[in-house]
């Protein structure tokens, strides 16, 4: 009884738990990023979360080897969910703030879903359809609000960090990756801040600013929880459940960011953010409430 309640209710947990730390990565990471450039900030951050995630993994596993016909996909997750969304993921919440980017980032299960469709797992249906409408609407009131004629860089970095972390959570449920949670997490750090490495000692090494205490809580918050935790739980939860189930959980994340950006970073937020966020939530909503399959 014991044994069957556990299996039901930790993976609740560490969904309710990856949810409330991924809310409040944006505001966080934006303290973070005063003083640390972005891709150094990821170095930084990731390094010590692969030697943690392995560590635990091999105390698990007692190996941290990954099957042969798990590394292509592995390599392909690495790219789209470490290398890509972590760069620009932290360049857009430089550019646009916390909540903002988190709105823009969250149009992520509207953009897995058709990606799904695209490449078998899913039939085009009206879902898709209404889904891909009111993210666009969603993405349409808040370039209106950053007015992206002054800031399209920023939009397009932000925006491509959704589509990558789509396509990566794509590669993630169907990839075919059978081994342990902590150990692909762990693979999947150093896989994705390799390349990032000499670009940042290139474009960094001058740029860093005085860090302070609260600095450096943020970079223990980065590899403890948003780096080590969240990769393993986020590997974990998939597994466990639809990449839907898990979708429709993330929507509380950008509406949780916005308020936490309101009391940390005290950013008001207009009426064109609060509709962007209805529609974008409304969106992942349509797009993740059917399982992923073929038979929709």
């Amino acid at each position: 009884m014991n044994f069957l309640f556990s299996q039901k209710i930790v993976p609740v947990i560490l969904l309710i738990l990856l949810v409330l730390v991924w809310s409040s990565v944006w505001s966080l990471f934006r303290v973070a990023m005063e003083v640390i450039p972005p891709l150094s900030f990821r170095v930084i951050i990731g390094l010590p979360a692969f030697i943690l995630l392995l560590f635990l993994g091999f105390k698990k596993m007692k190996t941290v080897n990954i099957p042969s016909n798990e590394w292509k996909s592995l390599l392909l997750i690495s790219f789209f969910n470490v290398t890509l969304w972590q760069v620009l993921m932290l360049y857009g919440i430089g550019m646009l703030g916390g909540g903002r980017a988190a709105i823009l980032t969250y149009t992520m299960p509207v953009w897995a879903t058709i990606f799904a469709s695209i490449f078998g797992y899913e039939k085009i249906n009206i879902s898709i359809i209404i889904s891909l409408i009111f993210g666009m609407f969603g993405i349409f009131f808040l370039s209106i609000e950053i007015n992206i004629f002054e800031n399209i860089f920023g939009f397009l970095i932000t925006l491509s960090a959704g589509l990558s972390w789509a396509i990566g959570t794509m590669i993630v449920k169907y990839g075919g990756i059978k081994s342990d949670g902590l150990i692909v997490a762990g693979w999947q750090q150093i896989i994705g801040i390799l390349p990032i490495i000499p670009f940042a000692f290139y474009f960094d090494l001058s740029n860093f600013g005085s860090i302070e205490f609260r600095h450096i809580l943020v970079i223990l918050f980065g590899i403890f929880l948003s780096s080590a935790y969240t990769y393993w739980a986020y590997f974990t939860v998939l597994q466990k459940f639809s990449v839907n189930i898990t979708s429709i959980s993330v929507m509380a994340v950008p509406v949780l960011a916005i308020l936490i950006d309101y009391i940390i970073v005290d950013v008001v937020f207009s009426l064109f953010d609060f509709i962007a966020l209805i529609f974008i939530v409304t969106g992942i909503f349509v797009a993740a409430k059917k399982p992923f399959n073929n038979n929709n």
